[in-house]
């Protein structure tokens, strides 16, 4: 919803169609927390309930209208959905793959992408994230510090990112707290 709005108000906009088409077929089925298949036998044993076994074949076209109107707007409109972001090739980008042993030269990467060590307030690291906090969040540059291999960039707070890793996390810690001493 946040991530693509538009997206959203189509959602809503065939939901709406759907909700109607449901009401001038006359299907009648109650649910109580999921509207799902459990809701939906148990629901279809009311006496209230109408045509339930025809909600299956709707919801199937729903898929379906869903399914390919998203397909065009996200591709018409190229919608930034979560996999489609513009991702500008640097010229060392990938040449490090955390795969490699090579943890001094992650973390030089990482470290040049947060502006360096003079930007580095504090280090710390959990299973699978490197854990930073930084005097200023203008000088940290996402896409420099993905060209290091890593998973990706999350920034919680003001001054806190955090570095997805993966579970060698520790040797680039490690790595990272000798190029800031």
């Amino acid at each position: 919803m946040f991530l693509a709005p538009g997206l959203y108000v189509i959602y809503a906009l065939l939901y709406g169609i759907f909700t109607i088409i449901t009401v001038a077929l006359g299907f009648r089925a109650g649910f109580s927390f999921s509207a799902g298949a459990t809701d939906l036998l148990f629901s279809s044993t009311l006496p209230a309930a109408q045509k339930t076994v025809l909600i299956i074949p709707l919801g199937i076209a729903a898929f379906v209208v869903f399914y390919f109107v998203f397909l065009f707007a996200i591709k018409k409109f190229d919608l930034k959905t979560p996999g489609r972001e513009d991702d500008d090739d640097l010229e060392e980008e990938k040449k490090v793959q955390l795969a490699s042993d090579d943890y001094t030269e992650i973390a030089k990467k990482i470290l040049a992408g947060c502006g360096g060590k003079e930007n580095i307030v504090s280090i710390d690291n959990c299973v699978t994230r490197l854990r930073l906090e930084v005097r200023d969040m203008t000088a940290v540059n996402d896409k420099a510090i993905k060209a290091a291999g890593v998973a990706g960039v999350i920034k919680p707070g003001k001054t806190s990112v955090q570095v997805i890793v993966g579970t060698k996390v520790q040797f680039v810690a490690d790595a990272f707290s000798k190029l800031c001493e």
